[in-house]
């Protein structure tokens, strides 16, 4: 969100310095609105999730930092799921070969 801040920033700026026609600072505008509206939501629906409640040590964090520490986290628990399945199929393949003792 910071970054696009940012480059909405560096537009006006830019546009400002050509001397752009009154239309494009119409549409920015519109842009900046849009992107405000967007950023209400992320807001609405990162409080929706109780992340607050569940973690409380987050309280201070930046929001951007709280999506990918929760990220991290849902990929580690697919990580574990993908990499329990194999170990199961590796057992399988084990005992279809003749025992959990002997190996392939």
């Amino acid at each position: 969100m910071e970054a696009l801040d940012q480059a909405i920033g560096n537009l006006r700026a830019q546009l400002t310095k050509a001397n752009a026609p009154k239309n494009s600072f119409k549409l920015l505008s519109s842009l900046q609105q849009t992107q405000e509206e967007f950023k209400d939501r992320g807001e609405a629906l990162y409080s929706s999730l109780n992340v607050h409640d569940s973690f409380p040590q987050l309280a201070s964090i930046d929001l951007e930092f709280v999506r990918i520490l929760l990220a991290a986290r849902d990929l580690k628990i697919n990580i574990q799921k993908c990499a329990i399945g194999s170990f199961l199929e590796w057992d399988k393949l084990n005992q279809a070969a003749g025992g959990r003792e002997q190996s392939l």
